[in-house]
């Protein structure tokens, strides 16, 4: 670390001051040489921590706004577990016993593929378009009909009892989503058109009952909530069986057709690897019943 002399300080010209600051920078780089930023840790188990950027690198970027804390919370906790069974692993000093080294070489080379399989799928970007994904709902329409009962509806979110029945009486008179985006407590959606379908066990539990009850149309009593007092109305309800329409299947039509094309591109991108490598299977030494009497030469 640099040293500065108070008396060659005071004897320094303004204007040389920094070329002779620049000069100590050089000449000690600790001294001068800006921190990087700290990750802030998160969790910590003896001597291991996990901080906030490696566990982004466990979720896709895209989901940080999705999760709720409480899975990130069930995530460090994991963490924690296995890290106080695997300091202690270490201790046992199992990572000598060759059986445990034959299995770690197994992973390395299991995550060595997938990552370069991930490189060369990251520059191909494929979108299939309406009329692929409207012929494959065609062809598998019995695929796309729902397995429970799903409901359309929205919510009106109060501190008070008081409160929500107050507003129940003018939410069913008036516009539902007006009455929502004027005073509830949690966002309203901006249209109906915007609500989608919902399956019974994607409401929160206390909801339940009510949404089970409640006609088509009407508007709920205020329902107790940890996080408040709730007024639900169901807009639409689709029984179980019922067909699911393309325009709500379309985004798993579409995630189901992207994982068929890149399955095809990986069969491809495997065959060509294989290209000019040496091939050979020692078919009498295989374990298991061979089909029809003989073994079959794996491709």
């Amino acid at each position: 670390m640099a040293i500065f002399s108070p008396i060659l300080f005071r004897s320094w010209k303004p204007a040389a001051c920094s070329l002779a600051l620049a000069a100590l920078c050089l000449a000690s780089l600790t001294g001068c040489k800006k921190e990087q930023p700290k990750s802030v840790v998160l969790a910590q188990v003896g001597n291991a921590t996990l901080t906030l950027d490696e566990l982004r690198e466990s979720f896709p970027a895209d989901y940080e706004q999705l999760i709720r804390r409480e899975q990130y919370l069930d995530f460090i906790k994991r963490w924690m577990d296995d890290e106080a069974v695997y300091q202690q692993a270490l201790k046992a000093k199992l990572e000598t016993d060759p059986a445990v080294g034959r299995k770690l070489e197994k992973l390395r080379r299991k995550v060595m593929i997938e990552e370069f399989l991930s490189r060369e799928n990251a520059s191909e970007v494929f979108e299939p378009d309406e009329m692929a994904m409207n012929q494959y709902y065609e062809m598998h329409k019995e695929e796309f009909r729902r397995k429970v009962p799903e409901y359309k509806l929205a919510h009106i979110r109060m501190a008070t009892y008081k409160q929500a029945m107050d507003l129940r009486s003018k939410a069913n008179r008036g516009d539902f989503l007006a009455v929502a985006a004027a005073s509830s407590l949690d966002p309203a959606p901006e249209s109906y058109a915007s609500i989608a379908f919902k399956r019974q066990n994607e409401f929160p539990p206390c909801l339940t009952q009510e949404i089970e009850k409640a006609g088509i149309g009407g508007v709920t009593l205020p329902v107790a909530c940890t996080d408040g007092f709730y007024l639900v109305k169901v807009m639409e309800k689709q029984d179980a069986g019922s067909l699911i329409p393309f325009a709500e299947a379309k985004e798993e039509i579409s995630g189901i057709l992207i994982m068929e094309r890149k399955d095809k591109l990986l069969d491809g991108r495997v065959a060509k690897y294989k290209e000019g490598l040496a091939l050979s299977y020692n078919l009498d030494q295989i374990p298991g019943l061979a089909e029809n009497g003989e073994g079959a030469a794996p491709q």
